[in-house]
């Protein structure tokens, strides 16, 4: 049992170079892979839980000190066995929660699947899903679908609306078959004035289910409902705020005055 007010396992990530002191180490929770440390495929992938694969818990009310894995396919992750070579102890492979109760798993699951769409590594992503999860990826889908993928775009573009289509397919999402009533659950258009007085339409699409919200943006894109502003962000359009305004009817008005179909 060790003493209270001691941290031999901090001292030991310290003087073993995993950490640059106790207080760094308290702040940044976690032991990040070092630059230079050779990592082959699939582990030099741009996502924040190989690169960051074990969690630290601070020593606190009585409690030692804890690292744990972040997910615990990570116990092939070279780092993780040059870590515990080094230390000579198996790292927990359920991570190091604390007293509370939270771990940064379920939070790396995400990382790893929004950081490689936005990287556009999306097929690598497929290829690693065992690491995330089916609702972890198809947010990540809907959140890329929220950039311009168009080159000439001052934001960089993560994925393309065919790219979309295919990692939904992958993970066996269906598509909806009425299109535009997945859209209309949005939360209703609202204004949003930006610097220099510049109009933006936000898209909110509430408390959706993940499914309906990666379809939503797929669909809101394909059928003009959403479009993309100059710096490449996804945005309403003039056109998909009149018809979430027109909601279940047949017809809508545009700006113009005239009468249009919904479908």
């Amino acid at each position: 049992m060790e003493k209270p007010g001691t941290d031999s396992l901090g001292g030991a990530l310290v003087e073993n170079g995993f950490a640059p002191n106790l207080g760094l180490l308290d702040i940044n929770n976690s032991l990040a892979v070092p630059h230079g440390f050779d990592l082959p495929e699939p582990w030099n992938l741009p996502s924040r839980m190989f690169r960051h694969p074990i969690e630290s818990c601070p020593p606190g009310n009585g409690q030692p000190r804890k690292i744990g894995l972040r997910h615990p396919l990570l116990a092939d992750h070279p780092y993780v066995r040059h870590v515990e070579a080094l230390l000579g102890f198996e790292i927990d492979r359920n991570g190091a929660p604390n007293r509370f109760g939270y771990s940064s798993g379920p939070t790396a699951r995400w990382w790893h699947a929004v950081d490689l769409i936005t990287a556009r590594k999306w097929k690598d992503l497929l290829a690693t899903r065992e690491f995330t999860e089916r609702e972890c990826i198809m947010r990540a889908v809907a959140f890329g679908c929220r950039y311009s993928h168009h080159e000439d775009r001052k934001a960089a573009g993560y994925i393309s609306i065919a790219e979309a289509r295919e990692v939904m397919r992958a993970v066996g999402a269906r598509e909806p078959g009425e299109r535009s009533a997945i859209i209309r659950s949005f939360s209703a258009p609202s204004l949003c004035r930006q610097e220099k007085g510049a109009e933006h339409w936000p898209i909110n699409e509430g408390r959706q289910r993940a499914e309906d919200v990666a379809w939503g943006m797929i669909l809101g894109i394909e059928d003009g409902w959403f479009r993309y502003d100059r710096s490449g962000f996804l945005q309403w359009s003039e056109r998909g705020r009149e018809r979430h305004a027109a909601g279940d009817s047949a017809t809508y008005i545009q700006a113009s005055g005239q009468a249009a179909f919904t479908f």
